[in-house]
């Protein structure tokens, strides 16, 4: 599989810093100037559809002539690592990983003594464990797009379309569709993001390289176009995914007896992308073994690499990222992920360092000349 690294300069961070920019808030990142382009024409009514999971490799199942193509402008990449929790989040600050502390699924919260899912609020290992507070709120809190935007034009009205894990959240992706092409028929300035869970989770359940995969990518393309087709002139539509997938083999590393002989806690943030927390007295062991079990699959990162390389990227450094990095980072660089649950889970993921991972599209539709 073909490497590829986050560019902090053409990636989903990118494409907010552009968007801050254009409502006049500050764009603390560089901008794309082919997104700075079609805003600076003026619409009315700008729409940032995020489809989870979406990355370049999957337009091998559309036609030559379907609307997402015929928008498609250029790849840009996601930020590292390539997974919800990071990426979505960066999109949602215009911050990077490095900035925003959000970095994967499960984090270890050294105050609170648990591995977090983050989104969930619920301890990783142990399910019976109680957070009496919601830790994002308490350690991860930013301003939001939204919020900058508003602060910046109060004019512009601003709307977020989630699906219905949330209490006012849309059951399809074609009812997201729905209230957007309502939004548009607004007399005043909006600015809406639309976020969908698919395909990613069909990737995750059945496979990238699968019939189920590529029906669920000509569906969401069906939505955009019923989208696009139903926009006038004063509406702009932006589409970007989150992260790619590929297919997976599962290692249970909870099962190398080993290797967990040499760790402080259990491992954590990402199948792909996974964290280790080493006794001080066994890393040069821990290495070794790395190495000679692993070193085929995964990239063994130290933290200080990590961060000397600018994988999470650049900025203010988050006050907890140093607590929520182990000593090493095994970065999946081919089909292989380290299953922390102990029963066989995924057909396919996301957050290792391939180009299926990393690399996202950038569809812009509008009308104006």
């Amino acid at each position: 599989m073909e490497i590829r690294h986050p560019d902090y300069r053409n990636s989903i961070l990118n494409v907010t810093n552009s968007i801050l920019k254009h409502y006049g808030a500050e764009a603390a990142y560089a901008t794309l100037p082919e997104l700075d382009a079609a805003l600076e024409k003026g619409y009315r009514h700008v729409f940032l559809v995020l489809l989870d999971g979406f990355g370049v490799n999957l337009f091998k199942f559309l036609e030559e002539n379907s609307g997402m193509k015929r928008d498609f402008k250029k790849e840009i990449t996601s930020v590292f690592p390539p997974t919800t929790v990071a990426a979505t989040n960066a999109v949602m600050s215009g911050l990077p990983p490095y900035v925003t502390g959000y970095i994967g699924w499960t984090q270890y919260f050294k105050n609170e003594d648990a591995n977090v899912i983050v989104f969930y609020n619920q301890d990783f290992y142990d399910f019976e464990k109680k957070l009496e507070e919601k830790l994002s709120e308490k350690y991860l809190k930013y301003e939001s797009i939204y919020e900058k935007i508003r602060k910046a034009s109060p004019d512009v009205e601003t709307f977020e379309l989630f699906p219905n894990f949330r209490p006012d959240g849309y059951p399809t992706f074609g009812s997201q569709v729905d209230r957007a092409i309502e939004i548009a028929r607004r007399p005043n300035r909006t600015f809406a993001y639309v976020y969908w869970s698919e395909p990613d989770a069909t990737e995750h359940k059945h496979g990238v390289e699968v019939l189920e995969t590529a029906a669920m990518v000509r569906e969401l393309n069906r939505e955009y176009e019923r989208l696009t087709n139903s926009l006038g002139g004063d509406s702009l539509v932006v589409l970007i995914a989150d992260h790619g997938q590929v297919d997976v083999e599962e290692i249970f590393v909870l099962d190398d007896e080993e290797l967990m002989a040499c760790l402080v806690r259990k491992p954590s943030i990402e199948p792909r992308a996974c964290n280790f927390f080493v006794k001080k007295e066994k890393k040069e062991e821990f290495v070794s073994l790395f190495r000679r079990k692993y070193g085929d699959k995964f990239l063994l990162y130290s933290k200080e690499r990590l961060y000397q390389e600018e994988l999470l990227g650049t900025g203010k450094k988050h006050p907890l990222l140093d607590d929520f990095l182990g000593d090493f980072l095994a970065i999946s660089v081919g089909p292989y992920i380290f299953n922390m649950v102990g029963v066989k889970t995924y057909k396919g993921h996301h957050a290792g360092l391939t180009r299926d991972e990393m690399l996202v599209p950038l569809i812009i539709h509008g009308k104006k000349k």
